[in-house]
């Protein structure tokens, strides 16, 4: 029993009192429980949305063009191939995904965010023949107008390494936008 006052277990009857001390004690739970199931999923993803579209038109079109009515999980500002741009991410098909726009509306380009285990075969030969003994900690596979390729972020003896490989796992210099 909630209330601790002697005379509602004396009488055997709840008073005004008794139902204000458990409203009291299960408000917090409600309040919790109803932001779990309902709250913070749904508003993180209006959030995210409302910072897309308030972003320029060109982005936001390339945006939608790209995500079609995927969720949109993350918007935030990044730097690509030596200018200023916007990386919208999202899931698709259950993979976690990314585009990286420019201010004027063009795709950068187009990102699968991949599990280290779920790796090519050959890029987890290369990263062997690199770094002997290390791990992959981050893998996206990049898609450009001219080029597919790997980044692969990998930790070697305590110091994290960038790579950028092709489908064969051979090492590419640069990768052009357009």
């Amino acid at each position: 029993m909630f209330c601790k006052k002697k005379w509602c277990a004396k009488w055997g009857e709840e008073t005004y009192w008794c139902l204000i001390m458990k409203i009291r004690a299960i408000l917090p739970v409600a309040v919790v429980m109803t932001g779990l199931v309902f709250g913070p999923g749904r508003l993180w993803a209006e959030d995210e949305e409302g910072e897309l579209n308030a972003l320029p038109a060109a982005v936001q079109k390339t945006a939608h063009d790209q995500i079609g009515k995927s969720a949109v999980e993350e918007v935030e500002a990044t730097y690509e191939e030596g200018q200023h741009a916007t990386e919208v991410e999202y899931r698709e098909n259950g993979k976690k995904m990314a585009v990286v726009i420019a201010k004027d509306g063009t795709l950068i380009q187009k990102e699968y965010r991949m599990s280290p285990m779920d790796a090519p075969d050959a890029i987890k030969k290369a990263v062997a023949a690199q770094y002997p003994g290390a791990k992959i900690s981050h893998i996206k596979e990049v898609e450009r107008k001219t080029a597919k390729f790997y980044e692969v972020s990998v930790k070697a003896n305590g110091k994290s390494h960038q790579l950028k490989l092709d489908a064969a796992g051979k090492p590419v210099k640069a990768v052009k936008t357009g």
